[in-house]
């Protein structure tokens, strides 16, 4: 109830608004063959992955576009703040003025944004992992990544054996919530013993000292959620280990930018990915974001007013070939890639690659 509430205060109140007489505010004037999209990244703020990467890959779409329509770009920094989200939502539905957009921030899909897309309309492309959408706002929701299910999955199969012992970091973020139950049922649901949880203390040698007697040999260490937060941390498990040994994977939403900042703990982490990005030098988000852009401008009427239901039924019925990998959506399957797609990435060299078939090190 009180998500709901949140919901329709920023929304336009939890009461019903006075009676008014006011002609109703006429649609915006369109320029014709234009496509107004709206990304919406994290560009300041302390909530990781920074946007920077999506952003740069956007623009450089929209400044090299040939075909119709022109798509008309416009880029939003949420600046980490859900409340900044809603509240563009609302902006946005008030103004009419955005025919779709791409969110490119970790989001969960509650209820305060599940019932301001239901609100706005207008095809929303996410191009970070959400779950399969459910509900009144699921038609308008299409997932470009996959989903944490399928992340955990991979990540849980790339232990040695089923006894590896698992450890799950957190930092008690949203994201890192959602990974961490994610991994959890995974473990369970194949009968491994399951992870012990720990979270994430921003002192090194405390962190040291609490996750040494848990690294036997051959443990697997997950960090959930963004890898801004455990900079500190990663960096501390090759010391912490120097007697046992252990797997270190990082979360999907961590970034080349971010990998590069371990210093010697870089080329010991993993984390999922998408194969077809990683195999052409590009990062997953920059990738997913061009993917993005391209399949609204796909989508769209090439002339004529914009309509949000046909650009949604085209995104919803069809298959698009992007540089990231091939999406395929359905009435019932808005999550557009196969979780085959899922690679574990590396940091070598001052660079991202598909890294090999993890295997038991050696202390």
């Amino acid at each position: 109830m009180r998500a709901m509430c949140l919901a329709l205060v920023l929304l336009g109140g939890c009461a019903a608004p006075p009676p008014s007489t006011a002609s109703p505010t006429p649609s915006p004037t369109r320029e014709a063959g234009t496509y107004a999209v709206t990304a919406l990244l994290d560009l300041s703020g302390i909530r990781g992955p920074r946007g920077d990467a999506q952003r740069t890959a956007l623009q450089q779409w929209s400044d090299t576009q040939q075909a119709a329509p022109r798509i008309k770009l416009r880029i939003v920094d949420v600046g980490g703040s859900e409340a900044k989200l809603l509240l563009e939502l609302k902006r946005a539905s008030d103004a009419g003025d955005t025919d779709a957009f791409i969110v490119g921030v970790p989001a969960t899909l509650d209820d305060p944004l599940l019932a301001a897309i239901a609100l706005v309309k207008r095809p929303f492309l996410f191009t970070l992992p959400i779950a399969e959408p459910r509900g009144d706002a699921a038609r308008w929701i299409f997932g470009l990544a996959p989903t944490p299910d399928a992340i955990a999955r991979a990540l849980v199969d790339a232990l040695p054996s089923r006894t590896t012992p698992g450890i799950v970091v957190t930092s008690g973020s949203l994201a890192s919530g959602r990974e961490e139950q994610a991994l959890s049922a995974t473990f369970r649901a194949d009968g491994r013993p399951m992870p012990f949880v720990l979270s994430a203390l921003p002192d090194r040698d405390l962190f040291a000292q609490r996750v040494r007697p848990l690294l036997g040999t051959g443990s697997g260490m997950f960090f959930t959620g963004p890898a801004m937060s455990y900079l500190a941390p990663q960096r501390v498990v090759p010391a912490a280990d120097a007697t046992t040994s252990v797997l270190v994977f990082l979360s999907y939403l961590t970034d080349p930018t971010d990998a590069g900042r371990l210093g010697a703990a870089a080329p010991g982490a993993r984390w999922p990915g998408l194969r077809r990005p990683a195999a052409a030098g590009r990062g997953t988000h920059a990738a997913t974001a061009t993917d993005a852009i391209a399949l609204l401008a796909a989508s769209a009427d090439p002339a004529g007013a914009p309509d949000p239901e046909r650009t949604r039924a085209r995104i919803e019925g069809g298959t698009f070939a992007g540089i990231a990998t091939t999406y395929r959506f359905s009435a019932i399957r808005h999550i557009g890639i196969d979780s085959g797609e899922i690679a574990l990435l590396a940091w070598e060299s001052g660079r991202v690659v598909v890294a090999h078939p993890t295997a038991a090190p050696t202390p």
